[in-house]
């Protein structure tokens, strides 16, 4: 029999009790009457204050040793140009991303990694993570992000804290709400290294996987311990932070700005629905490969080392080529830059059609951050923190459906000011009730999981032996 650890039974005791937060007609004290239990005193709350205070140690050290190992595997072999100008790169790549897919696929058949795995978002709706191939998805997203694929080590993160969190309420027996809370605690504390705030890591988590109101409370409370530890390890040591990261021309606040912010908004809007265009395109087009587990992502990894010859801003996740095109946009040209946000699309699309593994909250922010570039560009008038800003956040706020924590990323990221905060909030939720509160994403996901003839047929035979 699973163990049920109830973490608010004071606020069930109180809506069984009406009247027992109020103060009694004999003058007692505001909770000393017989009905009011203090939080910390229900008998679910210390042990999984206990577990979540473990995940965030845990994962603080695991989130540190794997973007170390990232970090130091790029810098191994990738150097990005002076001048990152068109075929500014070196041929040369092209045999470290092709090496690089052929590793993926070996591995991917070592460790009879399934063709689709659950991503980060889907993960997090979930509220539960298949232990099974935790270590072995880690293992592969390691390889695709060393290898220059464009996704993010969100994905991978992701895995290991709510695996950590399944795991551990599995081996304990929990009952499925407890599991649940920890799954989401653990990935919270995965994030809080990854994003540098605690705030913005239970944001992210709570808003994207929607708990229940009844343990809403719960959640937010163990989500945010569980970050907040893993923070307080994870920095000190790390000592980087996403915070004002990207450092952009002050602007002055004008009323105009909230009525542009709206055509802002439609096309952050528009640039999702083209990103999930590409994404279906590219799955379909990679269809008939699915039984290649090697030769699929070997011919993914040349085809976007190809592209990142050309425009070497497209490799990796993209986090630190956004500064330099902060930095040096205006010389790039509007050009240079708009071809980099499309290419970027495609090879996000073509990466994660082709076997890699990794996430797409990074990757999206990179395109949204080029697309302001660009806008500002092509409208010079449009102040360029406000265009990068208000498209920073709005594509993804749009293609994962969580305005809010993207607004408060990107006054925390970009430093904008609160009055030049609204029309950067407007554009998000324009661009969220456009895509995601139409249920036009909802539509292209679901067909976007319709199978093709060829792959159906592939996923009903055993893979080859040879490639």
């Amino acid at each position: 029999m699973k163990r049920r650890m109830p973490f608010s039974r004071a606020s069930r005791r109180a809506k069984a009790e009406p009247g027992t937060f109020s103060q009694s007609s004999s003058g007692e004290e505001p909770g000393s009457g017989p009905g009011f239990v203090a939080l910390d005193r229900s008998r679910g709350f210390w042990p999984i204050i206990g577990y979540v205070v473990v995940f965030g140690l845990v994962l603080a050290f695991a989130a540190l040793a794997f973007l170390g190992l990232l970090k130091g595997g790029t810098k191994l072999w990738f150097t990005l140009p002076k001048n990152p100008g068109w075929f500014s790169g070196h041929l040369w790549w092209v045999a470290v991303t092709a090496a690089a897919g052929v590793l993926v696929g070996v591995l991917r058949r070592v460790f009879r990694l399934p063709a689709k795995l659950p991503g980060t978002m889907k993960e997090l709706r979930d509220e539960r993570v298949e232990t099974s191939t935790v270590f072995k998805a880690v293992a592969v997203s390691l390889v695709s992000l060393v290898g220059g694929a464009s996704l993010g080590p969100e994905d991978a993160l992701g895995k290991m804290g709510g695996g950590l969190g399944t795991w551990v309420s599995a081996r304990r027996n929990l009952d499925e709400s407890t599991s649940a809370t920890n799954t989401l605690s653990g990935m919270s504390a995965a994030y809080a290294g990854l994003l540098s705030s605690p705030i913005l890591a239970t944001a992210l988590v709570a808003e994207v996987a929607r708990p229940k109101l009844v343990r809403l409370g719960d959640t937010l409370v163990a989500t945010l311990l569980s970050s907040t530890v893993a923070f307080a390890v994870y920095f000190p040591i790390a000592g980087s932070t996403f915070l004002g990261i990207y450092r952009l021309p002050p602007f002055r606040y004008e009323d105009w700005q909230l009525a542009a912010a709206v055509p802002l908004g439609l096309a952050a809007g528009a640039i999702a629905l083209i990103t999930m265009a590409a994404i279906g395109l590219l799955a379909k087009l990679t269809a008939p490969l699915a039984k290649r587990t090697i030769l699929r992502p070997a011919l993914g990894g040349i085809a976007f080392g190809l592209v990142g010859v050309a425009l070497p801003l497209t490799m990796f996740t993209g986090t630190d080529q956004l500064t330099t095109m902060i930095h040096d946009g205006a010389a790039l040209g509007a050009g240079l830059i708009i071809a980099v946000l499309f290419a970027k699309i495609l090879t996000f699309a073509l990466c994660a059609a082709t076997g890699f593994i990794g996430g797409p909250i990074l990757v999206m922010l990179f395109v949204g951050g080029t697309a302001g570039i660009a806008a500002h560009l092509l409208i010079p008038r449009l102040p360029e923190g406000l265009a990068f800003a208000a498209m920073f956040a709005a594509i993804l706020g749009a293609l994962v459906a969580a305005p809010f924590t993207l607004i408060v990323f990107a006054a925390l990221t970009t430093q904008v000011g609160t009055l030049q905060l609204a029309p950067v909030a407007i554009a998000v939720l324009t661009a969220y009730l456009a895509v995601s509160g139409s249920g036009v994403l909802m539509a292209l996901a679901r067909k976007g999981r319709k199978p093709a003839p060829s792959a159906s047929r592939a996923a009903r035979q055993p893979p080859r032996s040879a490639s």
